[in-house]
């Protein structure tokens, strides 16, 4: 029995799909040293975060951060520091999004890792919309090995909290 509710399903209008790290996650398919360790991508010249990953995050990196400023920090954890790679970001881009395909035919690439989807007529093809957020989430992960978050809600508009 699903816990989503009719109404729910009803107005669940659309999935935003967002790859997590996502130009961490790209260099972490192809070199799996890379998992559970400090990552930051680094600008076009190597000289400020573009990118970082969870682990780097928690040691206190922010985005934007100049290299030259963290090689103490780096040395004291074992941060490693890779150059911006965008022909290989665009392409793990454009692998998402061909699975996302098979979700909605209507899908709107909103920036290089996140992609909306069009759920209208979609409900009734899943015990709900949680178990195709869930499918969306392994089949990005199996096909293309990058980890993505999905969020379903009934409209793009975002509503700010208080």
């Amino acid at each position: 029995m699903s816990s989503q509710r009719p109404s729910q399903a009803r107005r669940a209008g659309f999935a935003l799909v967002d790859v997590n790290n996502f130009y961490v996650s790209c260099e972490r398919v192809f070199d799996p040293k890379l998992r559970a360790r400090p990552v930051v991508v680094l600008s076009n010249n190597d000289g400020c975060t573009v990118a970082r990953s969870n682990e780097a995050k928690a040691l206190g990196i922010k985005m934007a951060a100049p290299w030259f400023m963290m090689q103490e920090l780096a040395r004291q954890h074992g941060i490693v520091a890779l150059s911006s790679n965008y022909t290989l970001y665009a392409d793990m881009s454009n692998r998402v999004t061909e699975v996302l395909r098979q979700y909605s035919p209507r899908l709107e690439v909103y920036s290089i890792d996140e992609s909306f989807l069009a759920l209208d007529g979609l409900a009734g093809l899943w015990p709900s919309m949680s178990d195709m957020g869930q499918a969306i989430r392994h089949q990005v992960l199996t096909w293309v090995g990058v980890p993505v978050c999905v969020g379903i809600w009934a409209t793009k508009k975002v509503i700010p909290t208080k």
